[in-house]
């Protein structure tokens, strides 16, 4: 469908993207992700033919992409990219009818033929409603939507978006990201498109691209490029780690340049840890964690944010050596907080670290899953 060979994309003497070597069928999405100024926007638009590739070739069905007529490559290709427009009193109906040009006449008159056309599209994105609206008078989300219609008007091919989600909420982001996976698979479409969301990102595409440093440092299947080490150097990350379990970022246990350096013993598991270990980590607090099985996801969350845990093997019922080891880091504690984690064979020592603690008259917190009730009981 779409391939580049050996692209290299930029401005006159100066390379902002080179050798990059992709592929996208239909039904594929293609997501390129990279940091701000990285080059993104300037191979999108050299895709979309917008600017003159410095070397190499974009290829459209075999074809060179760059040596079709406006007309025939709007009728193959349709592009929304990011900049805000403002097209006056236009309705959505108007937006939208923009994209049925490449198949009017000379003075641009709309048959029955077109104007069903313009409405499945708004049909397609959920939009029909808007079709009478007044462009300036919708929300974001709403232009996004109308102008995804006027791109699908076109009947392309090939889907090109930059950055289609800047300006949206979290609840368009969700619609719009999932809208681009029906649109591929319904509508039969190549999607590329630029994204800020990792998390949205992964969810939807088929293959990824990562820039950085004037070149592709990873191209393929997402559960395959996207790995800790490499979306670490993607980002220069510091301060966090990426998980490809979770699928986004932990901020790591750094608790320099805080006033908080009380030890905390954490007795978790099963999940219920999430919201105090980062409300912990985030504020600087000293925590040890324990006894999480490796398979659990308080440990996953734990061992990203690079905390101190004691563990055991998956499935394993806890050792008297790892039951040892944690109440020794439990006495050695300022403060020990418990969740109400489920109890079985396998954790029921996590059980007696709790009553320990008790019996021992340490200061003690269950968390009962309000943090705003932990922040007070801490005295934070």
């Amino acid at each position: 469908m779409l391939k580049t060979e050996n692209l290299t994309v930029g401005y006159k003497n100066y390379v902002v993207v080179e050798n990059v070597n992709l592929h996208i069928k239909e039904r594929e999405i293609l997501c390129i992700i990279g940091p701000n100024g990285a080059g993104k926007s300037t191979l999108l638009k050299t895709i979309a033919t917008y600017l003159r590739p410095k070397k190499g070739v974009v290829y459209l069905n075999g074809q060179n992409i760059h040596d079709l007529t406006p007309k025939k490559l709007a009728k193959e290709m349709a592009v929304v990219l990011t900049e805000r427009v403002n097209p006056g009193n236009m309705t959505g109906f108007d937006i939208v009818a923009i994209g049925r040009h490449p198949y009017t006449d000379l003075f641009g008159r709309l048959t029955e033929k077109d104007k069903e056309i313009i409405t499945h599209a708004a049909k397609s994105v959920n939009a029909e409603y808007l079709l009478n609206k007044n462009f300036f008078e919708m929300s974001d989300g709403e232009r996004q939507k109308i102008m995804i219609a006027r791109a699908l008007a076109q009947e392309p091919n090939v889907l090109i978006l930059d950055e289609p989600t800047s300006f949206l909420d979290a609840k368009h982001k969700i619609e719009l990201t999932l809208l681009l996976r029906k649109l591929a698979t319904e509508n039969n479409l190549a999607i590329i498109v630029t994204l800020h969301d990792i998390e949205l990102a992964l969810r939807i595409a088929d293959k990824m691209a990562l820039i950085k440093n004037h070149r592709v440092i990873a191209y393929g299947h997402p559960e395959d490029v996207m790995k800790k080490e490499i979306v670490n150097n993607l980002y220069d990350l510091d301060n966090a780690n990426y998980n490809e379990i979770i699928g986004y970022f932990e901020l790591k246990n750094i608790n320099s340049g805080f006033e908080h350096h009380s030890k905390i013993f954490l007795v978790c598991g099963a999940g219920t840890g999430v919201d105090v270990l980062r409300f912990l980590t985030k504020n600087g607090y000293n925590v040890v964690v324990g006894i999480l099985h490796k398979n659990d996801i308080d440990y996953i969350v734990a061992k990203t944010m690079e905390l101190d845990i004691i563990c055991e093997e998956p499935y394993e019922p806890i050792s008297n050596e790892k039951f040892e080891k944690a109440l020794h880091e439990l006495r050695a504690s300022d403060l020990v907080i418990y969740t109400d984690f489920p109890v079985g064979q396998t954790n029921i020592l996590n059980k007696k670290l709790v009553e320990h603690a008790i019996n021992a008259n340490k200061n003690v917190i269950k968390y009962d899953g309000n943090i705003k009730s932990l922040k007070e009981m801490i005295g934070y």
